[in-house]
This record gives C-alpha cells, structure tokens and sequence, in this order.
C-alpha cells in the first residue's frame, strides 16, 4: 500500500495512522495471521529506552526469528539479520523516532510493533534524545533518577535512568550498551550481577574498556562484589582488597555540608593511579584517596570508596549534588541548546559538520544560484520579448509561436541535460590520500576518514570509520568493507567489524524529518558473519543497498581488534608537565605529519617518523602548548590570538578531525558553537592524563579497504575518492620517582 502518510495524518484528529487502523481492524476480525503478526512480548533497547542512530538490542522471549526489519535514517527498509537464530537477542540501529520493528523468521513475519515515541523515560519506554543524559544502574540509581522530578509542579525527571530488575533485561552483547553514558554499579547491584551469564557479563566489560564510563561504589561490600563480579575487579588497578574506616570531613569539606556524617568504612584505593578526585583519611589519620578516576583503555571508571546506598549516605542531603560534581558534566544536561548560537548551518553537531565535508564530491558539476537565475532570465527573454519581436515583427507569423516556444524549452533542457553530465576528468584526491583502486564505473565516488585507537597499556585496540558513497545513476550495490594488510600488521585476528548506516534526519545531522518510511526504494540487508570456532571475528555486509540518481548515502564502520606494538614507554619529567626519555615508533608502519601529545603539550614529529624509528630523546622536539596548536592560537606583542571556529567550512577534513579527537581539550562548544553527540566516543581529552600520553599521525595506506559491488557485476571494486586516516595510540607514562 503506497500513500502520502504525512497528508493523511493530516486529515484525522490527533495524528492517528490509519494504516495502524487498518490492521487492527483486520486483527480484530481474525483474519488469518493478523493476530500472531502483532508480537506482544517484544523489548526495544534497555528497559524500553534507545537512541535513534546507535545499535538497539530487541528481544523476543516467547519468538524465535532470524532477522530485523525496520527503516535507516534515510526512510529504507533494512533487514538486519542475527548470527544465532535461537539467541533471544537481536540488534538493529532505528534510523528514525517510532520507526517500524518487524522481526521474521524464514521472511515471514512473526512479531511487528513499532519503537517507543521520545517521552518521559521516567514514565515508561521512550526514545532518548541526545542532550538528555542516559544512565543505567544496576542496583540502586543513589537518587539520581530523581533528577529534575517535582511532583508539586508536574516535572518529569530530566535524566533517563534504566533500572533493569533481572538479568534477562541486560543484552548479551557490547553492541546493546551503544548510546549509554553512565553506568553506575554499587553493593545494592550483587544480587543481580551474580545472575548475570558471561556474555553478559563480557559485553560490559568491553563496553567500558572501549569507551564507556562507570561509577562504582567500593565500601564494606566490595569483597563480595569482587567475588561475584571478578571481572570488575581485572579493570581496575587493585593489588588486594583492603578496607579501612574512612573519616568523613573530607566528602563534609567538599560539599561544604552542615550536615554531619558518621565514620564509614571503604576500600583503599591506590593513590599512584589515575586521577584523584578527593583525598581522605582515616580514623587513625592515615591519608588515602576516596575518590579516583581511572582510565580503563578507552573509558572511564569513577570509584568511591564507601558504599553511596547504606543508610548513612542515604539520610545525607548533599549525596546527589556529590555525585553529580564527582561524575563532571555527564549528570548535567545541556540547559542551553546550541541551535541558538549557531544559525548559519542547519546542523548543531559536529557529526553534522563531518558529513557535509564527506558529502561533497568532485564529479559533481556545482551551479551557483547566479547561474540558475540566468536560466530562468533567458528562458523567460526567448519565450517573450525576442519571441514576440522575431514571430510577429520580423516574420509577421504569429502562428510560428507554436513552434518557437515549444523548441526553445526543449533546447534549454538539452543543454541543462548536459550541464549536469558528471565532470570526466575528476582529480583524485589533493589534500588528502585517494584510493589506490578505481571501479569500473567512473560515475561512482567514496570520501572516508578513518581514526584507530590503540590502547598499549590494556593492549586494545578500535576503529571507526565514516564513509559517503555517491552515484551519479540510480544503483543497487553491496558494500563490505574490510581490513587491509596495513591493518593485519598490527593484529593477528580482527575481532570484529561492522558497517552500518549512518547519519539520520535531526539537528545532529542537519536534516528534517517528513516522513518516516520511503517507499520509492527498494529493501535491502545488513547480512551479519561469524567467524569459525577458531576465529571470533563477527563482520557485515550490505547487500543491495539502493541509492538514487545523483544521491549519496552514509555509512559507518567500527572494529575491535588486539594489537601487536613494540612495548614502549616515556617517563614523567618531576618537578614539571614534561616528558622524557627515548620515544619509539611502536607500529609496523610510518606516521607521518605527528605529534606526541603529553597533557597540554605536543612535542612536533618530524614530518616522517619511520616504522620503529627511535628519538633518543623527546627534549630535542619542538614543544607546543597543545590548546593552542588546536585553536591555530599564536602570540602577538603584548596579547595572543587564535583562529575562529568556523561551522559552514567545509573543505578541510583534517581541521574536522581534530576537533572530533579534542573538542572538550579546546572548551567544546563554547569554542566550536556545535555539539558533540553522536561522534563523542572520539573525544580523548579525558586521556590526557598524567600516566598516560598519545601518539598521533597520520596514515599512508589505507586501514579498511571499502569495497562495492554492483548487484549486476561478479566482483567487488573500490571506487575513488578522497581519504584521510589517523592513528592514535596511547602510551603508559612511568613516574621516576613513585616507579
């Protein structure tokens, strides 16, 4: 059934979907499959929260299925299938808000709902905007549920907090935890951790490793949290588990608190690791840290040394505003939308800024808005004044205007046909690093940029990758993307990689939302491969992925692999924020234009830095206060200026990245007016910490190879386009004097 859903909304009172109406009719009359195609027993995200554009796990207890049907962000249909068709969970990313959720079995459908509207997360399932902060606890939420909730005025809670009340609502996979900001883990949450089956929990402990934060309460309880959790326990740190009784004044000083607390007891945490946030004491004056904020790989865990849930705690006023300071700015949503600062682009995020660089492409032919207005100036001179004075002065056959008219419209729109031919002798990419192979088909075009992380301290390593495929002629293709030797160097086994839609219709993006479903396309599949017993690796594929005449479509690709370096460290200059020591390149291959950033200071690479080139010494690098290289900021003679961040420039893909790399190192939007939402995983300020420094450059050869393949060819082809790779990789920092 094709009709205009928007145009129909509009003719019924409330917004009500008449196809819905239909096929509840139909239900309701017992229409043969009707009633089983309506699955009741489905569960969207965690606790029925999700995020539109991140993975969403979907579970069926009561329904087996083999695949997930629902629309990307550009209103298609996609099927996402699921490597194990007995598991009960799968995953799928809803490209828009209340998109279609169809699951199928052997393409049938057995269960068909839709996901939640944005709402009150407090009252129910909802989808979750990004500027609305999206905690998980697993235990007790320490009040922070409570969050902005009057009941005397009517206010609904300003954060979205899941509380998940068994294992079976947890997913099984790291891809279900994508779109969470926070978890927090404390005594209250062993009852439910002892439940939860390995995968369970392997899939937080590697969602935290990878880039996710945790707050963990460590009091009286954390030998038996530890016990039934040891995985918690191999995050951090901790050489034994020792406790002591801990003298409150400190957490009172830093509240400024009238409220007294009586001495509890918590775990000694170690204070020659990560970040203190809060130093204390004991009864018998000993000084300890009771706050602390490690960096685990990519994440981030806050632990406290007392347990937040006791009763002791509980009584005290000043427990929220302490968690909420201890936590940074992630317990604090954005009173301020950044719409209002920025009205020169139609998006508000920097994920929005990245796809109008990638989406501009060099076959295209550009025709500015003077051009199209001496079009329509000479289309409107032929058909009237130098048609009438032609026909009827000159000729004086005023009939002949049948024929002059119909002529010069046909013209104009032969020569506009041939305006618009793609541009034949398009230029590989200048700026940056094109693609060494070239598809057969000249009218099709790729722009990438690809930033790998290795982690040399936990020994972990990701990938992400964004990518916009353009078509000149409406085609079908299928996309895989894969590692390429350059990548296999450094690892022996991809863990995993998978590409994916990107980019949906919202300020993040700059796009505006009609309608939800796109029936002029075709469906295609996100078809999902696991590896052999041997080989873990989990990857996809795209098959028969529509795109329209002269239209481009996003797409992202992220992998996990475990890296292979020349074990390498630098030590802590003391007295100061410098480093030295012998730096090494701890990578099988060059890094070119880099820089070894320490803190607030980057020390200039030479403009090659050879696959294991050593420098006996960083002291005889160039240093350069880090902020400033970011804002381009110099000294004048008695003041200092830095460049503008300018959010409609979009010729400078390498500008793009730093700011996608280090937006909160240079003041975040107070610098750059945009957001930081769905591309935030890449921020690695919080890495710039004192035991811990970053190698960065940039990449020759590619690290994935993006390959197509059009459903009317036999093999896979990579098309040409501009491309920029980076490497960052982190390094331990040895203090001399703490060892």
């Amino acid at each position: 059934m094709n009709c205009d859903r928007t145009a129909m909304n509009k003719l019924l009172p409330f917004g009500f979907d008449p196809l819905i109406a239909i096929f509840l009719f139909l239900s309701l009359l017992g229409v043969p499959g009707m009633n089983e195609a309506v699955g009741m027993d489905l569960q969207a995200g965690i606790e029925g929260h999700y995020r539109v554009g991140h993975w969403t796990a979907v579970q069926s207890p009561e329904t087996a299925f083999d695949s997930i049907e629902t629309r990307d962000g550009d209103g298609v249909e996609v099927r996402y299938g699921k490597p194990d068709p007995l598991g009960q969970w799968g995953y799928v990313i809803p490209g828009s808000e209340a998109a279609p959720l169809m699951l199928r079995l052997d393409n049938e459908v057995v269960a068909s709902t839709r996901f939640p509207t944005i709402g009150s997360p407090s009252r129910g399932p909802a989808m979750i905007p990004l500027e609305t902060p999206w905690i998980v606890a697993l235990g007790d939420p320490l009040g922070v549920d409570q969050i902005g909730y009057n009941e005397i005025l009517g206010r609904d809670a300003v954060l979205a907090v899941s509380i998940p009340k068994n294992p079976q609502g947890l997913p099984d996979s790291v891809l279900g935890y994508d779109g969470v900001d926070l978890m927090m883990i404390g005594g209250s949450g062993i009852d439910l951790l002892r439940e939860l089956k390995p995968n369970q929990q392997q899939a937080i402990s590697t969602w935290i490793s990878e880039g996710g934060r945790l707050f963990l309460t460590l009091g009286d309880s954390a030998s038996e949290l530890f016990s039934v959790a040891p995985w918690l326990k191999d995050l951090l740190p901790l050489q034994e588990l020792v406790t002591a009784n801990i003298d409150p004044s400190a957490f009172e000083t830093f509240m400024s608190s009238q409220s007294r607390l009586e001495p509890f007891r918590g775990l000694q945490l170690p204070s020659n690791k990560g970040r203190v946030l809060l130093m204390g004491r004991t009864t018998r004056r000993v000084s300890l840290p009771v706050a602390v904020e490690y960096n685990v790989g990519f994440g981030r865990i806050t632990a406290v040394a007392a347990d937040l849930e006791s009763d002791i705690f509980a009584e005290w006023p000043n427990r929220l505003e302490m968690i909420v300071r201890l936590t940074g700015s992630t317990l604090k949503p954005e009173q301020e939308t950044v719409s209002r600062k920025v009205r020169s682009t139609a998006f508000d995020d920097l994920a929005g800024q990245l796809r109008s660089t990638l989406d501009q492409f060099q076959i295209q032919r550009n025709l500015g808005f003077s051009f199209v207005s001496l079009i329509l100036m000479a289309l409107i001179a032929i058909i009237g004044p130098l048609d009438y004075l032609l026909i009827n002065r000159v000729l004086g056959r005023p009939l002949l205007g049948w024929l002059s008219f119909p002529i010069a419209t046909i013209g104009l729109s032969i020569m506009l046909i041939l305006q618009a031919r793609p541009i034949e002798s398009a230029p590989a990419a200048t700026t940056t690093t094109s693609t060494a192979a070239t598809t057969s088909n000249e009218t099709v075009r790729c722009n990438r940029i690809e930033i790998f992380d290795i982690d040399s301290v936990q020994g972990i390593g990701r990938g992400f990758t964004a990518s916009y495929l353009y078509s000149q002629e409406a085609s079908r293709f299928d996309v895989q993307v894969d590692p390429t030797p350059t990548l296999m160097s450094l690892t022996d086994n991809v863990e995993e990689i998978l590409s994916v839609p990107f980019g949906y219709p919202g300020a993040p993006f700059g796009g505006i939302q009609i309608a939800v479903e796109d029936s002029r396309l075709p469906v295609y599949s996100l078809v999902l491969n696991e590896g052999s017993s041997s080989d873990s690796s989990l990857s996809s594929v795209l098959q028969g992925m529509p795109l329209a005449s002269r239209s481009s479509k996003g797409l992202s690709t992220r992998c996990r692999f475990r890296p292979q370096l020349i074990e390498t460290s630098l030590e802590h200059r003391p007295g100061s924020e410098l480093l030295q020591g012998e730096l090494v390149n701890p990578l099988p291959f060059d890094l070119l234009d880099g820089m070894l950033i320490y803190r607030n200071w980057a020390y200039l690479l030479p403009t090659r830095f050879p696959a294991g080139g050593r420098i006996d010494s960083v002291d005889s690098l160039r240093q350069k206060n880090f902020r400033w290289q970011l804002t381009r900021q110099r000294a004048l003679e008695s003041a200092s200026e830095s460049e503008a961040w300018d959010p409609t420039n979009t010729t400078s893909t390498s500008r793009v990245a730093e700011m996608l790399m280090f937006h909160d190192a240079v003041g975040g939007d107070r610098y750059t007016s945009l957001n930081h939402g769905p591309l935030g995983f890449l921020d690695f300020t919080h890495v710039l910490a004192s035991d811990r420094c970053i190698l960065l450059g940039r990449v020759k050869k590619p690290l994935t190879k993006f390959q197509i393949q059009d459903t009317k060819e036999a093999a896979f082809d990579a098309p040409q386009g501009e491309r920029l790779s980076l490497m960052r990789v982190v390094l331990p920092v040895i203090d001399a004097e703490t060892n």
